[in-house]
């Protein structure tokens, strides 16, 4: 059994990427890495821990309280009428039992994380199967980039989108739905690689990022490198390089503000005013729109908030677009209304705050923040640069229950619960 469980984590572990591709549609794709957790969670039931591994879990308490609230969070608003009807719009089953799969898969997550810190913190190094499921992922994105850049014809893989998310015309999310969630999953893959010291495979998933097209990922990635690379960028010898080329970055800066580019997708995005709708801040609008929604659900609801992925139920009660901006055309009126269809604040930290309250939002925040510190204490910068830049992406991130963000907030942990006993001893279970 021994072997068995360790070969079920590797693969759990390398097929973490596989989000939209050799999945099932079981009104959600159905994926290799769910079925093998569920296998997980029934053999991790029958172990037997000793109290360093519980203690390490109780040093997590805060999100097993978030847990339990987003539980409670579900059967109260199952049931409860607002004064207000809620949005129609297309559900995979209906409104209880969408609420009820998402509620799951919170759990299913939080139990990832549970049964990582327990590899994870073995001394055999599991992580590298992390690494080979990147690797393996992001080979078979830039193959999907090119030949759709290319117009060239490409196999996809089962369980694929019949129409991948695309950016004039390049295949920009791999093996995922979309590009922020890969462009995330390879600056979390980036760290483990350079933690595990394969430094060049790091570099090659980092580089992959820019396939993405995603602006907060390549933010976030900058973070990253930012704080591994700062006790390097501070030496003496790399600041008088910095200065030498600082003439160079200085007029270098001074030509991209004044390009096109520049004025149209950052100028125009930025500085064009919320009342005034134009195609370069068209996501500007929306942003705001959806996180203002989020931000009055939540302070109207600040115990249990609207309910997990309830959210968008609640979108046409809040939706004042027309209070907003000035210039509504058509298409802006029919978007903005999204008639049959499920908003979402595409903002993890805006997300919990609607749909868990600000109670919840509290406690998510509290438990990040006890992450951060704990691999701030374990003085592995890697690992820390990795949450920093998580933390940043999430706030244009779809959703907080991705496998990959689980497992990966388990490394403190897993390195607490390491470190915190004399020696592992291995049960004939496991």
């Amino acid at each position: 059994m021994k072997i068995k469980i360790s070969l079920i984590f590797g693969l759990f572990l390398f097929f973490l990427p596989f989000t939209q591709a050799l999945t099932v549609n079981v009104f959600f794709p159905l994926k290799i890495s769910e079925l093998l957790l569920v296998v997980l969670i029934l053999i991790f039931m029958q172990l037997k821990f000793d109290r360093f591994f519980l203690k390490t879990l109780w040093s997590a308490k805060v999100i097993y309280v978030f847990l339990f609230l987003a539980i409670l969070s579900f059967f109260v608003n199952s049931h409860w009428s607002y004064t207000y009807p809620p949005k129609i719009i297309d559900y995979r089953i209906n409104r209880q039992a969408d609420s009820l799969l998402r509620t799951i898969y919170i759990i299913l997550n939080i139990l990832a994380f549970v049964i990582s810190i327990y590899f994870i913190g073995r001394p055999k190094n599991y992580l590298k199967l992390w690494v080979y499921g990147a690797l393996a992922a992001s080979i078979y994105a830039w193959y999907l980039f090119i030949s759709s850049g290319l117009n060239i014809p490409f196999i996809k893989m089962f369980g694929m989108q019949e129409n991948p998310q695309t950016i004039m015309g390049f295949i920009r999310a791999g093996t995922f739905k979309e590009g922020n969630f890969f462009g995330l999953f390879l600056i979390l893959s980036s760290a483990v690689a350079f933690y595990l010291n394969k430094d060049r495979v790091a570099w090659f998933l980092m580089f992959t990022i820019l396939s993405t097209f995603s602006t907060i990922s390549i933010i976030s990635a900058a973070f990253f490198l930012i704080i591994y690379f700062k006790k390097y960028l501070l030496r003496k010898r790399n600041l008088k390089i910095f200065l030498l080329l600082l003439p160079v970055i200085i007029i270098g800066s001074v030509i991209f503000f004044k390009s096109l580019f520049y004025q149209k997708y950052v100028e125009e995005k930025l500085f064009t005013p919320l009342n005034t709708l134009t195609t370069s801040n068209f996501s500007k609008v929306d942003r705001y729109l959806t996180g203002k929604i989020a931000l009055e659900a939540g302070i109207d609801n600040p115990i249990l908030g609207v309910g997990p992925f309830n959210y968008g139920l609640h979108y046409d009660h809040y939706n004042n677009i027309d209070e907003i901006i000035d210039n509504q055309s058509e298409f802006s009126i029919n978007f903005f209304n999204r008639k049959g269809k499920r908003a979402i604040p595409n903002n993890v930290y805006m997300e919990v705050w609607a749909e868990y309250g600000i109670v919840g939002f509290l406690l998510f925040i509290a438990f990040l923040i006890k992450t951060l510190i704990l691999s701030i204490k374990s003085k592995n910068l890697t690992i820390t640069a990795g949450l920093i830049a998580m933390y940043v992406s999430l706030n244009a991130f779809p959703s907080f229950i991705m496998l990959f963000i689980w497992v990966y907030l388990a490394i403190p942990y897993a390195h607490k619960f390491y470190h915190t006993q004399p020696k592992i001893k291995y049960s004939g279970q496991n």
